[in-house]
């Protein structure tokens, strides 16, 4: 027997010590540094819960292993083995298989593939652990034979899984997977694009609801503790106009809530809340809220209140499915997927918002604990208020940029990420990121909206370390290795960054109700890469800019993966179809219809290479492009334009040009030049509509509630 004179420091080792080869559990890399020490916690959890004890353990940790040195990033890993794990587990219980060994890929599998059995499965489980079983098989061989030394090679290929003699061209599921996938993309992005604008500002509209809601509660906090009122303390306020109610609350904290409901706690609880010791000392006690109604005030309507109280309502925040019984998860998850989150065909328990990060849309453990002991609905205020603000800065950047989340979660407070130049006599902003497949800053251009709502998230990060600056901490995402050392990250909270699970929460929770249905009636939910699509779609099918340009903003290399995100919808085809028929019944010129000359194109690309310019004003706002104008300076609904409300006089002024020139062109008789008339107005028209509601959003954030307190 080897005496180890050392070992991994992983503190999953000891879990995996007996259960794992020993020679995969002790493999060094070239640096005479343990593998084991560099694997991640969240795939190692999923290892141990689910992997360690099954035949095919070895198979998976060689897997990790290799994926590991290749600098692969964790959520890919997590994919793999979240994938390949319970496919294997099915064909061992369906053929009650024992051994890997056992386990045949021409007869057992294939026979999976051909659909012969486990009929329940879709053609996306089949295509997906097809591509991720050939992909880990042909990585781990090919590692295997560069890596280990000749002795050693036998050893470890019998960790490797046998490459089967087919793939998933021999399959009709990997074309049906692939066209059902590409079609619930296309589905969704064609039921978001027109409603980008309306999302955005609904964004808006309940972050300042929310800011709202906060206002009042320290104001109540601060009553609490300046007046020595016996809590709990009774209070209410007023919604603008827009909104029309009137939202009442109660203010407690841990010991006032136990006393006032003392014949719902045992006496030894009652005997500590009295006392103030243990989880009622004075620095564990906290201040939480209570939402008693909302009523309307200038109607008999029912009153809407806060957009989210019921997921707090219906106990769906978090890891929900904890401590629940059978009853109570088939309604949670009849209720998720009803409003869009999961599928109904899954036995799974969706969370989706269950950030995984202390302090973002979370209950305290005492108010998961006693949630059901009060009148009302109770939560934590810091927590939504989080989510909501980290929400809004996504939803913004992701709708203006088309970003990336691995992007967003870069933008750090300094002076290498956010830029600022002044442009006749005007700050402009850009914030720099490494994109995908990338290894150098490249510049994203944002408005001056989005650097207000950034400064909105570095104060609340500020205020709640109570520093004047952002501190630093470690990424913890995707690609970390490119970013070792700790920055003042704006994604940060609790002293850790965030992840894209507090991320989706985030956005998911600040739309959560914004009930979106595909032409075919089925209901989804908006995710920040729908929001890239959607911005990709936007700019080529509606706004005309190429798809080069487009690839560029959204910084692809690959202009053909820009065409696949940009494809046209089934409605914005129909409308291109419509507008045809409405040119061609109107003019059709057979001499111009001839091919252009060398000299026509020569000159026609001359024109195109005039460069509009990173931030100068046009029409109605300020371009953000610094490549070749996408649309021939047109800029009239460019999706390169960011609409500025102080604009909105001269699109006012174009909608009156308009319709002068569209009464010149018809005495005239140039049929073809009124048409642009009328689509000058048209886009002057959208842009101030969208100007409107950012008007409106901006006119609530000055709204101060008159808060009101009762005995």
């Amino acid at each position: 027997m080897t005496i180890l004179t050392r070992k991994p420091q992983s503190p999953f080792y000891e879990k995996l010590l007996d259960k794992v080869d020993n020679q995969l559990l002790h493999y060094c890399d070239a640096r005479d540094v343990f593998v084991l020490d560099k694997m991640e916690e969240r795939y190692l959890k999923y290892y141990i819960n689910n992997v360690v004890d099954k035949p095919w353990n070895n198979h998976l940790f060689l897997i990790m292993l290799v994926y590991v040195e290749k600098n692969s990033d964790v959520r890919t890993i997590l994919e793999v083995i979240k994938v390949l794990n319970p496919r294997l587990r099915d064909l061992f219980d369906y053929f009650r298989l024992t051994e890997m060994s056992d386990l045949n890929t021409e007869t057992h599998m294939y026979q999976y593939f051909k659909g012969s059995i486990l009929e329940e499965h879709s053609d996306s489980n089949r295509f997906e652990f097809l591509r991720r079983y050939r992909a880990t098989s042909y990585a781990t061989k090919k590692w295997v034979a560069i890596q280990i030394s000749k002795g050693q090679k036998f050893y470890f290929e019998q960790f490797i899984f046998p490459m089967p003699s087919y793939d998933s061209k021999d399959f009709s599921f990997a074309k049906a997977a692939n066209e059902q996938a590409k079609n619930t993309r296309k589905s969704e992005t064609d039921a978001i694009v027109p409603l980008l604008p309306q999302i955005r500002a609904e964004g808006h509209f309940r972050w300042n609801q929310i800011t709202r809601l906060r206002q009042a509660y320290l104001k109540a906090c601060e009553q609490a503790k300046t007046s020595n009122e016996v809590l709990p303390l009774d209070f209410y306020y007023e919604e603008p106009a827009r909104v029309g109610e009137r939202f009442y609350f109660r203010l407690w904290d841990k010991v006032s809530f136990v006393l006032d409901h003392q014949e719902k706690f045992n006496q030894h609880t009652i005997n500590t809340a009295n006392n103030r010791t243990g989880v009622f000392s004075e620095e564990k006690n906290h201040y939480f809220v209570e939402f008693i109604k909302a009523e309307r005030l200038e109607d008999n309507e029912g009153a809407e209140g806060l957009w989210f109280i019921e997921l707090f309502e219906k106990d769906v925040i978090g890891q929900w499915s904890q401590n629940a019984t059978d009853e109570e998860i088939n309604q949670k998850r009849e209720l998720l997927y009803s409003w869009g989150y999961g599928g109904v065909n899954s036995n799974s328990n969706p969370v989706p918002f269950f950030s995984r990060h202390k302090g973002i849309l979370s209950r305290s453990t005492f108010l998961s604990l006693h949630k059901d002991k009060a009148e009302g609905v109770l939560f934590d205020v810091e927590p939504v208020y989080a989510a909501a603000t980290f929400g809004l800065l996504v939803l913004d950047i992701c709708t203006t940029t088309g970003a990336r989340l691995n992007e967003l979660l870069q933008i750090s407070n300094t002076k290498e990420c956010i830029r600022t130049v002044k442009v006749d006599k005007k700050l402009r902003f850009s914030f720099y990121a490494i994109p995908k497949g990338r290894d150098e800053l490249e510049a994203f251009y944002i408005s001056e909206q989005t650097m207000k709502i950034l400064q909105s998230v570095g104060l609340m990060i500020k205020t709640h370390y109570g520093t004047e600056k952002i501190p630093s901490v470690k990424y913890r995402d995707e690609r970390k290795h490119l970013f070792p050392d700790p920055k003042p990250f704006f994604f940060q909270y609790h002293n850790k960054a965030l992840e894209k699970n507090a991320i989706y929460s985030s956005l998911r929770f600040l739309l959560h109700g914004q009930q979106m249905e595909t032409q075919e009636g089925k209901t989804f939910v908006v995710k920040t890469h729908l929001l890239r699509h959607a911005f990709a779609t936007e700019a080529v099918q509606r706004q005309k800019l190429p798809i080069d340009i487009v690839a560029k903003i959204l910084h692809q290399r690959d202009a053909g993966v820009t065409g696949y995100y940009s494809e046209p919808t089934s409605s914005q085809i129909a409308q291109s179809v419509s507008d045809l028929h409405d040119v061609i019944s109107g003019y059709i010129d057979i001499d111009e219809s001839v091919l252009r000359n060398p000299e026509e194109l020569e000159k026609e690309l001359e024109e195109y290479k005039e460069k509009v310019g990173v931030f100068n004003n046009v029409i109605g706002g300020t371009c953000v492009t610094d490549h070749i104008c996408p649309i021939k300076m047109a800029c009239l609904g460019c999706q390169a334009k960011i609409p500025q409300p102080e604009k909105k006089h001269e699109l006012l002024e174009v909608i009156e040009l308009s319709k002068d020139m569209e009464k010149r062109y018809s005495a005239m008789g140039l049929t073809v030049e009124v048409k642009k008339a009328k689509a000058m107005r048209k886009h002057a028209r959208t842009e101030l509509k969208e100007i409107e509601l950012i008007e409106k959003f901006r006119e609530e954030q000055k709204y101060e509630p008159d808060i009101q307190f009762k005995k």
